[in-house]
């Protein structure tokens, strides 16, 4: 199975929405850092970044344990992300005309992510069964799942040998088979 099927098909990679060029518009009256810092909740932050989120700019305010996102002309807050803005997040990073099924905060880790929580799941009615995950912190895509992704997981448990976590393959059970 790991052989036959392409692991950018496994990916979901072909379900992916190829990211339209933003450019900067001159013309647009972005704040200034020194404005968005002013409606920050970060008191002294690392880093600050200008990127995009849904063809337009946002300013991304990081301190060691938090992020906080801004529109660039408004100034709105808009993190942390909720369901309605992680679903439009989402279905901007998929192909096709797949429909949202279902959207839901997961708070406590599941074997099928393994990243940091919370996350939104976003759930497409298509036939590869797929989910988006979707950061409430930041709105970037931290992971595409499908069907075939599931059965490929599972596959590699049994493959490796590491029943709980699925990634560890230097363990005994693996070294004694």
């Amino acid at each position: 199975f790991m052989s036959f099927v392409p692991i950018e098909k496994i990916r979901s990679e072909h379900l992916a929405k190829k990211p339209k060029t933003l450019l900067i518009e001159p013309s647009k009256p972005y704040l200034s850092i020194g404005e968005i810092l002013k409606k920050s909740n970060v008191k002294s932050p690392v880093e600050i970044n200008l990127t995009g989120l849904l063809q337009k700019y946002v300013y991304e305010v990081k301190q060691k344990n938090e992020t906080e996102l801004f529109d660039a002309i408004t100034g709105e807050k808009l993190s942390p992300v909720g369901k309605e803005l992680a679903t439009e997040i989402a279905r901007s990073h998929i192909s096709g005309e797949s429909k949202v099924k279902r959207a839901y905060l997961i708070e406590k880790p599941v074997i099928e992510f393994r990243g940091k929580l919370p996350v939104w799941r976003i759930d497409f009615n298509n036939e590869e069964g797929t989910s988006f995950y979707i950061s409430p912190e930041n709105g970037k895509l931290l992971g595409r799942r499908s069907s075939l992704w599931r059965i490929y997981d599972f596959m590699w448990m049994l493959h490796i040998m590491d029943y709980e976590e699925r990634e560890n393959f230097n363990h005994w059970w693996l070294v004694l088979a």
